[in-house]
Parts: structure tokens; sequence; C-alpha cells
């Protein structure tokens, strides 16, 4: 029995210099360190967890809330000149998942999840979905812990050089010419998008698109428009491209 007592401590003793060394990577300080430690805790890891345990999905729900609210906030302050539909763009560039999924990479932010061993096996500690979450779940915790303030210090010491550099890229502002171009020099062939889903009543139809390159399924869109979904299939496409995720 002491002996599982002096293991239980060294465990907790490791975990709690990996959430400081984290704290120093990210310049946080978390009053209550154990919701830093739920924000790094993936579903998975329950099942091996003591009594009590709790993963980060709520965590992330808000994450992405506040995450939404201060590159939203930062937009409209940096360029006061943009139309809504410009800033839209550049910001669903930002929150997208490629580039929250390049940004926890940068950090190692993988080194410092709890997740089951199948988990861990199956490569889920690079897998982007799931470094992207708990990136935005890390942001949910400290606005619990610490407030707007420390929140919007984070996310823009982390994203504002990713906001100016989707600024300078006309790849958001016309993502359909954009990967069409890519594909043809790649493939030799146009991209091509295919209704998948056509829903809603005449004045409030949503559609879904599938973007289809050298015959496989890449990704889907949906929009109020064909138009408009065609553009969200593609800019994901381009997301990935960008943020050096799986190439297709």
């Amino acid at each position: 029995m002491i002996e599982d007592d002096k293991h239980t401590d060294s465990k907790k003793k490791n975990r709690l210099r990996q959430i400081n060394k984290l704290q120093s990577i990210l310049k946080i300080k978390f009053r209550n360190k154990s919701l830093l430690n739920r924000a790094l805790t993936h579903r998975s890891y329950l099942n091996e967890a003591g009594p009590g345990a709790r993963d980060n999905e709520r965590l992330e729900y808000l994450g992405d809330s506040v995450l939404a609210l201060v590159v939203n906030e930062y937009l409209f302050k940096r360029f006061e000149k943009y139309p809504e539909g410009d800033l839209a763009k550049i910001k669903s560039a930002v929150v997208s998942e490629a580039t929250l999924f390049k940004v926890s990479r940068d950090l190692n932010l993988g080194s410092f999840l709890l997740m089951g061993r199948g988990e861990e096996t199956s490569g889920g500690r690079t897998r982007p979905s799931i470094l992207a979450n708990s990136l935005e779940a890390v942001i949910g915790a400290l606005y619990l812990d610490s407030g707007m303030k420390d929140c919007k210090k984070l996310v823009l010491s982390l994203l504002k050089n990713d906001i100016e550099r989707i600024d300078s890229m006309e790849t958001y502002r016309d993502p359909k010419t954009t990967l069409q171009e890519y594909v043809q020099k790649k493939y030799r062939e146009r991209p091509q998008y295919e209704i998948i889903d056509e829903s809603g009543p005449d004045h409030l139809k949503q559609f879904t698109v599938r973007l289809i390159v050298a015959g496989k399924g890449i990704t889907e869109g949906t929009g109020a428009s064909k138009r408009g979904a065609e553009m969200e299939a593609a800019r994901k496409a381009l997301d990935m491209i960008q943020g050096g995720g799986r190439a297709f």
C-alpha cells in the first residue's frame, strides 16, 4: 500500500511539472491548475482515470466561443475598411481546424495531453482534430480561471501572425479560383462539386456539396446557395493545404 501511495505521488508530481512547463510555454499562470489539467484530458482517458475525472469537451465548447469573440474584435479594430464579408472569411480561416492544428503542433501540445492507450497508439497525439479541440479547451479553461483579458492576450499571442498571413493571401478572397489553379496544376483537371443535400423552405434553402478531386471526396461545404456551399468546401480544402494537414 505504501508503494502504491509513492507511485501515485510520483505521478502527481510529474503531471504538475508538465502543467507548469506548458504554462511557461504559453506564458500564462492558472490559479486553478486542475482546470488546465481538465482542458488537456481527452475523453478516451476517462476509462483509465480515477473517479471524478472529467474530459475537456465542455471546455472546448466554451473556448470555441471565446476564441471567435477575441478574433472578431481584433479583426473589427485592425481592418476598419474591410466589409463584413472579408472579415468573416479571415476569421473563418484563422479559427479553422487547420490553423489551430498548426499552432498546437508548434507548441507540441500533444505531448501534454492525457489520453487512453488505444487513442495514443492510433496517433491521437498528432491528430489535427484532437490538437485543435484541445487548444480551444485550454482557451475555455483560461477564461474560467482568469477572465477575458488574459484570454485575449493568449489568443493574440498565438494567432496574430496567422491573421496577418491569411489577410495577405488571395486564397481566402476567392477560394474556388485558388483551389482550381492548385488542382489543375497538380492533377491537370478541374475540381468537381456535387450536391449531396438540399433542405429547408425555398426562402431558407441550405445546400451541402461535396468537393471531388481526382475522383475522391475531399471536403463538404454548406451554404444558403450552391455557390456559397462550394466556396465553403473549397476553403476547407485550402485550409488543409495551408495548415499542413492531410494532403490530397
